[in-house]
């Protein structure tokens, strides 16, 4: 359990400076503006909001313990969203678990505003694999907290995501396939959030560099959007790396300008020859 939730309960004060930490990790549609108090100002998907915490304050005062789940409640009815029938068992959840890469930089960021911590996966590349609770609209974190609440592993959290970022993917999202021979391009950009997080497919990697030529490459350069193509033509290579690199720096949800490969089935970070 974090801090928050075992001393002594906070103020109307402290509880707005913990939700304004909290809302870091909804930053692709709220922007915290300010804090004056118990109030504070946002802008919600481009739409300046003055938010009095009093309602949500009022509900953690009745049950101190609760403080992350009053939280993400505040986070979900700010945008919005009706709140699901339940949280309190993984099960009623378990469809809506899917996983997400994260720069590693996230953790400081949870770090510093003294939030539970995230349950998460090293990677490569300065990359993590976070677990998300999709809402359609947005997605809420889960924490380590939730883990031993639910009483399952962090590998069974795994097993869920994965299974279901690839049934979503089987069922709902094509991949676009360009040009032919050395200039083929499997390219996924469907905006659901996970296009960059399909890298983790790895059996549906095998299956595309069965057509490309030379080794497998791949560039996710953003949370958006995934390209892969052979190593066959070394110019072709090198034009789609330098976008790669100026897409990791200029679009949102940047993630990374390292190029991957697969090695025995396992994704690896690309090697130049």
């Amino acid at each position: 359990m974090s801090n928050e939730t075992t001393s002594a309960p906070l103020s109307a004060d402290q509880f707005a400076a913990y939700l304004e930490r909290r809302l870091v990790l909804n930053d692709d549609e709220v922007e915290v503006l300010g804090r004056d108090g118990a109030t504070l100002r946002l802008n919600v998907r481009g739409r300046d909001v003055t938010s009095d915490v009093s309602n949500a304050y009022a509900a953690y005062r009745r049950d101190p313990s609760q403080l992350d789940a009053v939280a993400r409640s505040y986070v979900r009815v700010l945008l919005g969203e009706l709140p699901p029938r339940t949280e309190r068992s993984f099960e009623s959840l378990a469809t809506r678990v899917m996983p997400m890469l994260k720069p590693i930089e996230l953790l400081v960021m949870v770090r510093e505003r003294k939030l539970p911590m995230l349950a998460y996966r090293d990677f490569i590349a300065d990359l993590i694999i976070t677990y998300v609770i999709d809402e359609q609209s947005s997605v809420a974190y889960i924490n380590e907290e939730q883990l031993d609440n639910w009483g399952i592993t962090l590998q069974e959290l795994h097993d869920h995501a994965l299974a279901n970022l690839r049934h979503r993917t089987e069922t709902g999202v094509r991949y676009t396939t360009v040009g032919e021979g050395e200039q083929r391009l499997f390219i996924f950009s469907s905006g659901d959030g996970y296009d960059a997080t399909r890298l983790l497919l790895t059996d549906l990697l095998v299956e595309w560099s069965r057509s490309l030529a030379g080794r497998l490459v791949v560039g996710i350069p953003n949370r958006d959007f995934l390209i892969a193509l052979g190593d066959g033509n070394q110019d072709i290579l090198r034009s789609v790396a330098a976008q790669v690199q100026a897409d990791a720096a200029q679009r949102e949800h940047g993630l990374t300008e390292q190029l991957f490969t697969l090695r025995a089935g396992v994704v690896r970070e690309y090697e130049w020859e």
